[in-house]
């Protein structure tokens, strides 16, 4: 018992030592009434991520005044604890961000959320309050480090032919694991040597096209078990590889011009072209002044410079591009300008007096230099350079010109002609020709002598003119002078004509078709009916007239002979040349009588003998020939025919008559067919003839007759007179035909060929165009189909028999055997023989496109 009593005074005492402890520690200690949720007391968390713990009572008591408290380095300078206030109450950082550390009153709870977390975070975090009005407090501690993480881009490359790297990153505290997957298939380093891991990637040795595709990065932290992966999209690409480097290239100003460059990689590359000099690139073309002239396309790396400029000469550098690399070429374009007369420039004609020296300049402008030379218009060849062989009056150089050009490469160039002692015959359009590579231009000058007029120019056939009744005649004379010389005319008996006078009406103007300035013509036009009527004092139109010229240097008279033309004397013969039973040809000699303008055909008057019916036929032109055909006559017929000559003023007399007889009308001449003796088709020919002459009478019809070589019977078709040509339809493939066309008028048929003309079908079951529905295939298909008729008729006959042996013991065969047979049936087609044979052939069936019309034989 005392021991009893001794045990409970000791617990007693505890008890009271225990309560007076916690009251006078109650500001230090606190009673262990609060739970931390989650409860663990060390809390390991990877750098930049977010926690939240809440303070909390026990579910069954209610705290109050809850306070969370961060760890002591927040106050450096003294031991005080942090006071971690609520968000709503926390002022915003510098940055106008909200703090990471803050809590969240949730009813009798309080939250505690550091976001982010930084080394700075790391210590206890103490949570304090009054739980049934006893304090208390629960406290953890946040442990940081690095955490597992996984980075890499989504889509990335790979280079052909080369060790490339798949890059992803792969960190957290401690190392990580790393693992890869192609195409989700796990990539076993250890048993494929194509593949190593790395601390930044993956390296892929001898990279091929096959590996493109869909690779996993993943990273595991083993003593977590945290995974992360990132998905990447890998492309193989080659690098690009200059396939046509650009070429130095030459333009010409004003042209458009390119510089080729060709890029081969994959994927195709895109192109940029910039502007520089021969060791490095300069500005993109698209980025300097008038980079409208400049073209690049990004498909094929072509370089378009429009109207291409002098200060276009540069170098020019080719970029092909792609994710992979980028390669560059290098190309000097040459600015060339084609030869250019300038009006600036020294291009002036010369002119001088006769038997003086003449010089004329040429000047143009080139690059590079050209080559210059003068061409006389009318001239078969230009002049060479130096004294000329045929002419050693003439010199010509080249030389350069004393002019500047504002592009210092310019330098403008001059060619000199000089001609010694000149005559009126140095009068001549000049061609100033120069060329370059750039190409060739040309202008044209003038040297003009002056000299005293002369009428060397008029030709022979003018010194003789013709004048008539009713026909205001020009009087042409071609003279030449420089000056330009004026011209007066005098008549026969010496007096001046005066321009007043009615009867006579002069024209004076260049004639510059040779080139030549000092070229003129003057022309004298005489009225007829005032000069014959007497008004200018009864004067005779025809006689000598003469044209004076003159200018300052001299003058010189001329004389022109005008005669009265007159109409064609009778025909100096007619012969006829052919007879047909429908047509005459004639042969007419012109009259013999000589005159001041020539016969230009003749005209025909005929009728048939006895009647009055005139025909007339028209001019038929001499330089078509003499030979005159009248055609439509009637065969057997007598004609009267009548010719006569005209000239320009009318016709002259008739011929004597001349009765002449049409030949009588036959059968039409032989026709000879120009078809080919191969035939297109394997089961037709083409047929095509000449149409013959018709014998005098109308051709009605042709007969196309044909038969396979060394058959007796001819097979026919009769072709309307319209046509010269028709298609022969089933044939036999690869088979020689003879073939004839006969032409058919009044009197019958022409005669045959002898031989006829041969063709041969081409090899084949059908023809090239043999549709289902052709001539052969129609008759080869209702041949298979009495075929088939036939055995079916057969197996229907079988059938029946059997059913009647098997119910009557006697079948229908046996009927059929002892019946009444029917008579045949006579062939289709008739049998013509033209020798009078006896053979008998039975016609094939009748082709489609004649049915209706009878097919002939003929033997």
């Amino acid at each position: 018992m005392v021991m009893l009593f001794v045990d409970k005074l000791v617990l007693y005492f505890n008890l009271l030592c225990f309560n007076l402890l916690i009251y006078s520690t109650s500001d230090v200690v606190h009673a262990q009434l609060l739970q931390g949720i989650p409860s663990t007391r060390v809390k390991q968390v990877a750098y930049g991520k977010t926690i939240a713990v809440t303070c909390s009572p026990d579910s069954t008591t209610t705290a109050i005044d809850l306070k969370w408290y961060g760890p002591n380095q927040y106050f450096p300078a003294s031991n005080e604890k942090y006071l971690i206030k609520s968000k709503a109450l926390m002022p915003l950082e510098e940055d106008g961000s909200s703090s990471r550390i803050y809590t969240e009153p949730n009813g009798n709870r309080l939250k505690l959320i550091i976001s982010e977390i930084q080394s700075i975070d790391t210590g206890t975090y103490n949570c304090t309050g009054r739980v049934t009005n006893i304090p208390s407090s629960w406290s953890f501690e946040l442990q940081a480090f690095v955490g597992l993480k996984v980075e890499a881009d989504g889509q990335q490359i790979l280079v052909h032919g080369e060790n490339s790297k798949i890059h992803c990153s792969v960190t957290a505290q401690p190392p990580p694991e790393t693992s890869w997957y192609f195409n989700n298939n796990y990539i076993d380093t250890q048993a494929s040597s194509r593949y190593e891991v790395v601390t930044d990637g993956l390296i892929v040795y001898g990279v091929g096209f096959g590996d493109n595709g869909t690779y996993e990065c993943q990273g595991t932290e083993l003593t977590t078990g945290d995974t992360d992966k990132k998905r990447i999209t890998v492309k193989v690409v080659t690098r690009p590889v200059m396939a046509v480097a650009p070429v130095n290239t030459t333009g010409v100003q004003s042209r458009d011009a390119q510089i080729l460059c060709s890029v081969n990689s994959v994927p195709p590359p895109t192109y940029r072209w910039y502007l520089g000099n021969s060791m490095d690139y300069g500005a993109e073309v698209g980025t300097i002044a008038d980079h409208n002239r400049y073209r690049p396309s990004s498909t094929d790396g072509t370089l378009t410079i429009t109207n291409v400029q002098l200060g276009d000469e540069k170098w020019y550098w080719c970029e092909g591009r792609n994710e992979a690399d980028n390669v560059f070429g290098k190309a000097f374009f040459e600015v060339q300008m084609i030869p250019t007369f300038e009006r600036s420039l020294n291009l002036n004609n010369t002119e001088t007096r006769e038997g003086n020296k003449a010089i004329m300049i040429c000047q143009c402008e080139a690059k590079p230099n050209p080559k210059m030379r003068f061409h006389r218009v009318g001239y078969a060849a230009p002049y060479v350079n130096g004294v000329q062989p045929n002419d050693s009056r003439i010199n010509i150089y080249e030389k350069p010109s004393s002019a500047s050009h504002e592009n210092q490469e310019i330098i403008p160039q001059e060619v000199v002609i000089e001609i010694e002692n000149t005559t009126p015959n140095d009068t001549a359009n000049y061609t100033c020709i120069a060329e370059n590579s750039a190409g060739r231009n040309e202008t044209t000058m003038i040297i003009i002598i002056q000299h005293q007029p002369n009428f060397d120019l008029t030709p022979p056939s003018l010194l003789t003119q013709c004048i008539w009744e009713e026909h205001p005649r020009n009087v042409t004379v071609l003279l030449s002078g420089f000056p330009q010389p004026s011209v007066s005319w005098a008549r026969s008996d010496g007096k001046q004509i005066s321009p007043d006078q009615t009867a006579f009406k002069q024209y004076f103007e260049p004639y510059w078709e040779n080139g030549r300035r000092d070229e003129w013509m003057a022309n004298l036009e005489i009225n007829w009916e005032v000069t014959k009527g007497g008004i200018q004092g009864q004067y005779n139109p025809v006689g000598n007239y003469f044209p004076k010229a003159s200018n300052n240097l001299g003058a010189v008279d001329f004389t022109i002979n005008v005669v009265e033309a007159q109409l064609p004397g009778r025909v100096g013969g007619l012969n006829v040349t052919a007879k047909t039973a429908q047509s005459i040809t004639l042969f007419a000699r012109p009259p013999v009588e000589e005159n001041c303008i020539p016969v230009i055909g003749f005209e025909i008057m005929y009728k048939l003998h006895g009647t009055n019916d005139v025909h007339q036929i028209a001019l038929f032109p001499l330089d078509a020939g003499s030979s005159m055909k009248i055609d439509n006559l009637k065969s057997g017929s007598s004609y009267s025919v009548l010719v006569y000559a005209r000239n320009e003023r009318g016709r002259g007399e008739y011929s004597n008559s001349k009765i002449i007889e049409t030949l009588q009308s036959t059968v039409p001449e032989v026709v000879s067919i120009t078809s080919s003796t191969e035939s297109l088709s394997n089961v037709s020919h083409q047929v095509v003839w000449e149409m013959p002459l018709d014998g005098g009478e109308p051709i009605t019809q042709y007969l196309v007759s044909w038969r396979e070589v060394g058959a007796t019977v001819w097979n026919s078709r009769e072709i309307s007179s319209g046509s010269l040509w028709w298609t022969i339809p089933n044939l036999q493939p690869d088979t020689t035909y003879e073939v004839m066309v006969q032409a058919r008028n009044r009197k019958g048929l022409s005669a045959k060929p002898n031989p006829p003309s041969t063709f041969r079908t081409r090899p084949g079951s059908t023809g090239p165009s043999a549709g289902r529905f052709s001539n052969l295939s129609l008759s080869v298909e209702i041949h298979y189909l009495v075929i088939i008729g036939v055995i079916g008729l057969f197996i229907i006959l079988v059938a029946i028999d059997m059913i009647c042996f098997c119910s009557r013991d006697w079948g229908l065969l046996a009927c059929i055997c002892t019946g009444t047979s029917s008579s045949p049936k006579h062939p289709v087609g008739d049998i013509i023989s033209l020798d009078g044979a006896d053979s008998v052939t039975t016609a094939g069936s009748r082709d489609p496109a004649t049915h209706g019309q009878e097919n002939k034989v003929y033997q």
